[in-house]
Order: C-alpha cells, then structure tokens, then sequence
C-alpha cells in the first residue's frame, strides 16, 4: 500500500473514531475538522468527477466508494480512454 493511502485512511479513521467516541481537547477538534473536510471534499469529487468516475473499470459502487475514501488518489489511477 502507498503511503498517500495510508495517510488517507489514517485521517479517515481519526475521524469516524472521533464520531463514536469524542477525544478530549484539541484532538476533538481536529479530529472532527479532518473528517468533515475530507467529506466535503470528495463528496465535491464524486459530483465534478461524476463522468469519469462512471467511466472506470470497477462497478459503479466501488468506483464511488474508492473516490469518496481516496479522492484524486483514485481518480488518478482510472485510464482515460
């Protein structure tokens, strides 16, 4: 696995962990601004990306899935054709 997926699903899981059981302090607040800024952010992908995303190999499912967890990382990896 690349270390951008990694960094990405770290970020992911500091935020949904953050969801189901709060940290204290500043941590609280970090948490809760990285996750809702990477939804916002590839919620936005998956709609400006909507064609390419449709026009990839995978089921429309995953291809979505993997956009909204990975973002541009993902929409990198489907060959234009």
């Amino acid at each position: 696995m690349k270390a951008a997926h990694v960094i990405t699903l770290f970020l992911w899981s500091l935020g949904i962990v953050n969801l189901f059981e709060p940290f204290n302090g500043w941590l609280f607040y970090f948490a809760s601004g990285v996750f809702y800024l990477l939804l916002i952010a590839h919620l936005i992908e998956c709609i400006v990306y909507r064609n390419k995303i449709l026009k990839s190999q995978d089921s429309p499912f995953v291809a979505f899935s993997m956009t909204l967890l990975f973002g541009v990382i993902y929409l990198g990896s489907i060959k234009d054709s």
